[in-house]
């Protein structure tokens, strides 16, 4: 019966990929993967990085479809 209360445990090939995919994100703006592990360091949360960036990524996208 305690099994239905407890959070799934994710799968680490689905957490790997999801990693990646930040620290790809995070180079596209010039982030290191040094400096993106320092942001979530001092509090930073990947909700709010992804907001942060998600308009940065669409204007490079229009300014890449302009040329």
């Amino acid at each position: 019966m305690n099994d239905i209360c407890e959070p799934a445990e994710p799968k680490s090939q689905v957490v790997q990929c999801a990693i990646v995919e930040l620290l790809e994100l995070a180079q596209q703006q010039g982030i290191t993967p040094v400096d993106f592990i320092q942001l979530l360091d001092s509090g930073m949360r990947i909700s709010d990085f992804l907001a942060a960036i998600t308009p940065l990524a669409n204007a490079n996208n229009s300014i890449d479809r302009d040329s």
